[in-house]
């Protein structure tokens, strides 16, 4: 009776050799589990990850472990398509640990992608409170400032990220300067469209943001010279256009009418160059001619049918003006 005794009493003493011989404790199994789970996700094993948490959560780990088991879950949800469990799951973490912005900003960037910018922006603030120079955190609120309509923050934060990223990220240069053509900044637009040039110097892209930003100053003998740049090194339908636009605005019709027709020739369905032909035909005084243009132009996306419904409404008059002589 006396060993018996004193070996119960040498169990509840000794944890290791009580671990040993019944499984462990919870939080000590909870541990192994949890220890799984991080090399699971080092290795990109999300399957791994996610058939473990079940296990680990019925364990009642402690909230300590649950946090760092909420963001591998969290991410891992996020890369297999599960966004609503995403969602889910961090907005649990973020009611048990508001301090970690980890959450808020995955939270955050799940938000952006699904066009919920007025929900993602406060979570970028929050995870910049802590974080100010993360160049991602910088981007991601840009980016919902921009959706926002509110150019002149989105201007700081895309600032911000492109100097902390070095002005390399094409694709963020590219969308910083797309924001200030649409806020009028020409000067900030130009600025940035030549670290593009810099960061991407065989890209079309750039010329052609310049060109807007000297045609948004009237400067369009400037723009056309910048169009012709950007469709030498890409020749497209869209850049090709965009150029007659130019050529049509500074006061050019007759180049624009001829742009407009070798696009017409390759696709007499191109209701935007239509719409171009309709124009410079209008501005030539010849609109009798032009209808037949804004008639086809009609059927094209929202923006060409409405300038084309808009020239139609004057047309009659101006058919009616030329029987009459």
């Amino acid at each position: 009776m006396r060993r018996a005794a004193g070996l119960c009493a040498l169990l509840c003493l000794a944890s290791p050799a009580r671990a040993f011989l019944f499984g462990g404790t919870s939080d000590e199994r909870a541990g192994e589990l949890l220890a799984g789970m991080r090399a699971a996700y080092g290795a990109g094993s999300c399957g791994a990850v996610l058939g473990a948490s079940e296990k680990f959560m019925a364990e009642k780990p402690p909230e300590r472990m649950r946090e760092e088991a909420y963001g591998y879950m969290g991410r891992c949800y996020e890369a297999l398509g599960s966004v609503d469990k995403a969602i889910s799951l961090y907005k649990l973490a973020l009611g048990l640990h508001p301090e970690n912005v980890l959450f808020s900003y995955r939270l955050a960037r799940i938000y952006n992608r699904a066009g919920f910018y007025q929900l993602a922006a406060p979570l970028f603030l929050k995870s910049l409170s802590i974080y100010p120079d993360d160049p991602e955190a910088n981007l991601g609120l840009a980016r919902a400032y921009t959706a926002l309509g509110f150019l002149g923050r989105a201007k700081e934060f895309y600032s911000k990220a492109v100097i902390l990223q070095d002005f390399r990220d094409a694709a963020a240069l590219e969308e910083y300067a797309r924001s200030m053509l649409r806020k009028g900044d020409w000067g900030e637009a130009l600025f940035i469209a030549a670290k593009g040039e810099e960061a991407a110097p065989k890209s079309a892209v750039w010329p052609a943001l310049e060109a807007s930003a000297m045609a948004g100053q009237g400067k369009y003998n400037t723009a056309i010279t910048l169009m012709e740049s950007a469709i030498s090194l890409e020749p497209s339908r869209e850049l090709r256009l965009q150029r007659a636009l130019y050529q049509l605005m500074g006061g050019l019709p007759l180049r624009a009418a001829q742009s407009a027709d070798a696009e017409l020739a390759a696709d007499p369905g191109d209701a935007l160059a239509a719409a171009v032909k309709g124009m410079a035909l209008y501005s030539l005084g010849r609109k009798g001619e032009a209808e037949a243009y804004f008639l086809r132009a009609r059927s094209g996306g929202p923006f060409t049918a409405r300038v084309a419904e808009a020239f139609l409404r004057l047309a009659p008059a101006a058919a009616e003006d030329t029987c009459k002589k």
